[in-house]
């Protein structure tokens, strides 16, 4: 069973302004800036400098930037006009201007030719789309041959905690109830994609963790073969404490087994 999203709430992220970068990728707390800064660089290393990349979805660019700091050059697309002003003062600030493009676009229907990219890139994006299917075969259409995809996926506590409507960096009882909610939740849903969380506090907004089986089964539904699958990150809730605990883990992050159990999962593909 396939959750949507309403078409009308599409027009919210027009004008939704993500703040990534100070929320999450420059986060006070250290437990979320681990989390996201371990996601972002884990997609980071697996691309080339020689290689152009499509970041579709590309929210106010940090990813992007990060990739152009390697000697990438990058596209960034988004359907957010102050995500896409947000982009490109990033890009001056982080003083890579010249190796990225940033454009305002529909990540169900990217204004580029087939093939034009040698990597597409999707990060978190495809799961707020109303049609899902339709941006991961854009996907497939933009690159030559090599896609790098990450989405949430539901079985780590941090992910499980976030479904249940908590919050996994810091421990309050809300958070320790969410934890029971979101084990719940995962349960009942094993017959759909997974499990909607709902997206900046709007239950209206799909956001779905979906099952690691269900991620790739769909990737190879559209056509890719999966050259490499590993968590985000192997994160632990609440304690910054035991946050060299979860460095250590993330060393095996792409191990059997471990692989499915992050704060989300990213896939490495090749067209068949």
């Amino acid at each position: 069973m396939q959750n949507t999203v309403n078409f009308d709430n599409k027009i919210i992220y027009t004008r939704y302004a993500d703040k990534i970068f100070d929320k999450r990728f420059n986060s006070p707390n250290i437990l979320r800036r681990y989390v996201h800064r371990t996601q972002y660089f884990s997609i980071v290393k697996q691309i080339q400098p020689h290689e152009v990349v499509i970041d579709i979805g590309c929210g106010e660019g940090v990813l992007s930037c990060l990739l152009a700091q390697k000697g990438i050059k990058v596209v960034g697309v988004d359907i957010s006009e102050p995500n896409i002003k947000a982009a490109k003062e990033l890009a001056i600030r982080m003083g890579v201007s010249d190796k990225v493009d940033f454009f305002i676009g529909d990540a169900e229907n990217v204004p580029f030719p087939d093939n034009s990219f040698d990597v597409a890139l999707s990060c978190h994006v495809l799961e707020h789309l109303p049609d899902f299917k339709k941006g991961l075969r854009e996907v497939y259409r933009l690159t030559k041959n090599k896609a790098i995809v990450a989405l949430p996926t539901v079985f780590n506590l941090c992910s499980i905690i976030q479904v249940g409507h908590g919050c996994y960096f810091n421990k309050t009882p809300r958070s320790l109830l969410a934890l029971f909610i979101g084990l719940f939740k995962l349960i009942v849903n094993l017959n759909k994609e997974g499990v909607n969380e709902g997206y900046a506090g709007n239950p209206n907004l799909i956001h779905i963790f979906r099952y690691p089986w269900i991620m790739k089964r769909q990737l190879l539904e559209v056509g890719f073969k999966i050259e490499h699958f590993e968590a985000s990150s192997l994160c632990l809730p609440f304690f910054s404490t035991l946050l060299p605990l979860g460095i250590l883990l993330d060393k095996f992050k792409n191990k059997p087994i471990l692989r499915n159990f992050g704060y989300g999962s990213i896939a490495v593909l090749s067209k068949k």
